[in-house]
């Protein structure tokens, strides 16, 4: 069974003795042992595809995005003149660049991936993927941490298997580090970005190299001494 102090094996008392006993086995909660299937799936599906293949997937993830990106903001106008409603448009630009890059990225990688698992650098490829893999785990398990302690806080009284695990402490340091790599007004930047439009309209009429022309300077005609009173 599983309390506070983690997992615990017990023998019930018998009609030749009425005592129990019970054997602490692990200072571990559920939480730490859902860490550790998650880091160890993570390392083991890593090991099976390589470091090459791992890293050439969230490239095509990163540059389908990117290419997405790229044609909301500055390739709107193609989208548009095949759709009326400009919502539906944009909606239209990037999930069909997105799918299309996708897929073209996917087969170049595949064919670098292959390639590389079935040279003499495979069984290296597969060790470096196994590290890689169990790096994975303990960043999604650090991304978790981050959004739990938001939602249900730190040390939430009917949460013990959360609030009293072993791993947690190291979970959170890692955490902290993460976030303090990530700019201060990062949700500035990004409502600035989905309400204004992109980066061209947030730069004015410098993207585009133009200067406003100064304002006319008035000039008032200097008006002639009045004449001395006789």
């Amino acid at each position: 069974m599983s309390g506070k102090s983690g997992f615990h094996f017990c023998i019930k008392p018998t009609k030749r003795s009425q005592y129990g006993a019970c054997w602490r086995l692990f200072m571990l909660t559920a939480f730490d042992i859902a860490v550790g299937i998650l880091v160890l799936i993570s390392a083991l599906l890593a090991t099976a595809r390589g470091l090459t293949r791992e890293v050439l997937s969230l490239v095509t993830w990163a540059g389908a995005a990117a290419f997405a990106a790229y044609m909301f903001f500055y390739q709107p106008q193609i989208a548009q003149e095949f759709v009326a409603d400009e919502l539906w448009a944009n909606i239209a630009t990037v999930v069909v660049s997105f799918i299309v890059a996708l897929i073209v990225l996917h087969l170049l990688t595949m064919k670098i991936g292959d390639f590389i698992t079935d040279s003499k650098l495979g069984p290296l490829d597969r060790t470096l993927g196994f590290v890689f893999g169990a790096l994975r785990g303990i960043l999604i398990a650090v991304v978790v941490v981050i959004f739990a302690d938001w939602l249900v806080g730190a040390n939430p009284p009917n949460l013990p298997w959360y609030g009293e695990a072993q791993s947690l402490p190291t979970l959170r340091s890692l955490g902290d580090g993460l976030i303090s790599l990530l700019p201060e007004n990062l949700e500035e930047q990004v409502n600035d970005l989905l309400q204004g439009g992109g980066p061209v309209e947030e730069l004015g009429d410098a993207a585009v190299g133009t200067e406003l022309p100064p304002e006319p300077i008035e000039q008032t005609t200097p008006q002639a001494p009045a004449a001395p009173a006789v």
